[in-house]
C-alpha cells in the first residue's frame, strides 16, 4: 500500500518544472493520495470478501474525477493569480521624458528586478531622487485585491492607466503633461492647464465604457520610502495562454496514466 502511494508521489514530481507547475503537483497530490489510500484501505478490509476486484473500477472512476477536479482548481488559481501581490525592487536612473514647469514627465527610467523598465509616476505626494531603490508590492490592475496599493481604490488606478495609453499614444509633450497632471491630482499634483477635471472626468467615462486596465501593474512601495508607479507589461498572447491548456492536458494525461499503474486490483 505505501509502495504505491509512493510511486504515484515520485511519478507526477518528475512532470512538474517550475512554481506554477509545482503548484499544480501539490493539488493533484492532495487528491490523489486522500483517495488512493482511502482505496488501499477499503480493499484491504473487504479482500476476505472475495469483492474487492469490483471495487476497483469504481475507486479508479472516483481518482480520476478528483484529478480533474484537481486541474481545474488549478486553472481557477492561475486565472486568480493576475490580482496576486509579490515582493519586487524598484531603481530609478534619474531620466525622465521630458521637463514641464519644473517637474519631470513620465517616463522614468530605471529597472524593475534588475531588468530595464518604464515607470509612470501616479504619487505626487512623495518625492524621490535618482538613484534611490526601494521595495515594492506588485498589484494587477484587472485583480482584485488592492490592500497593498497606497489609495485602495481600482477605479482610480484604472483612470490612471487609461491616462497613461493617452499619453502613450500621442507626441504632443503638451497632451503629455496635461495627461500626467491629471493623474497627479489624484494624489494633490498641481493644475497648471485647469484641464485636470475635463481630463479626469474622461477617464472616468473611459473606465465606465469597459476600460479594464489589462496588461497594467501598480508597485506599490513597501515602506514609506518610494514613489508608486504603474507599469505595463502588456497582455498575454492567445498562443501563450493556448500552451497552458495543452501543457495542463498534457500533465492531467500524465498524472491518468501513473494512477492507472498504481491502482490495481490486490
Amino acid at each position: 500500500m505505501g509502495t504505491k502511494t509512493t510511486a504515484v508521489v515520485h511519478g507526477d514530481a518528475k512532470v512538474c518544472t517550475g512554481s506554477s507547475w509545482d503548484l499544480l503537483c501539490k493539488l493533484l497530490k492532495l487528491h490523489m493520495l486522500k483517495y488512493i489510500v482511502r482505496w488501499n484501505m477499503d480493499c484491504v478490509s473487504i479482500t476476505l470478501r472475495g469483492w474487492c476486484s469490483e471495487r476497483v473500477t469504481v475507486r479508479k472512476g472516483m481518482v480520476k474525477k478528483k484529478v480533474w477536479l484537481g486541474v481545474l482548481s488549478f486553472v481557477i488559481v492561475m486565472l486568480a493569480l493576475p490580482g496576486r501581490a509579490k515582493a519586487d525592487t524598484v531603481y530609478i536612473d534619474g531620466s525622465v521624458a521630458f521637463w514641464n514647469n519644473g517637474f519631470g514627465i513620465p517616463p522614468y527610467g530605471g529597472t524593475l528586478n534588475g531588468q530595464q523598465q518604464q515607470f509612470f509616476c501616479v504619487d505626487f505626494s512623495t518625492p524621490v531622487w535618482a538613484g534611490e531603490s526601494w521595495a515594492v508590492t506588485v498589484t494587477s490592475l484587472t485583480g482584485s485585491n488592492f490592500a497593498a496599493t497606497k489609495l485602495g481604490n481600482k477605479t482610480t488606478y484604472l483612470e490612471m492607466a487609461w491616462l497613461i495609453t493617452q499619453m502613450m499614444s500621442t507626441t504632443n509633450q503638451l497632451q503629455k503633461a496635461m495627461d500626467q497632471y491629471a493623474i497627479w491630482s489624484f494624489t494633490g499634483g498641481p493644475n497648471p492647464y485647469l484641464t485636470n477635471s475635463a481630463l479626469v472626468a474622461a477617464a472616468l467615462a473611459a473606465v465606465q465604457a469597459g476600460f479594464n486596465g489589462a496588461g497594467w501593474e501598480i508597485l506599490s512601495p513597501t515602506g514609506s520610502a518610494g514613489q508608486e508607479f504603474l507599469i505595463f507589461v502588456g497582455v498575454p498572447e492567445p498562443g501563450e495562454v493556448l500552451m497552458l491548456i495543452v501543457g495542463l492536458g498534457v500533465l492531467a494525461l500524465a498524472a491518468r496514466k501513473r494512477i492507472a499503474r498504481a491502482v490495481q486490483p490486490i
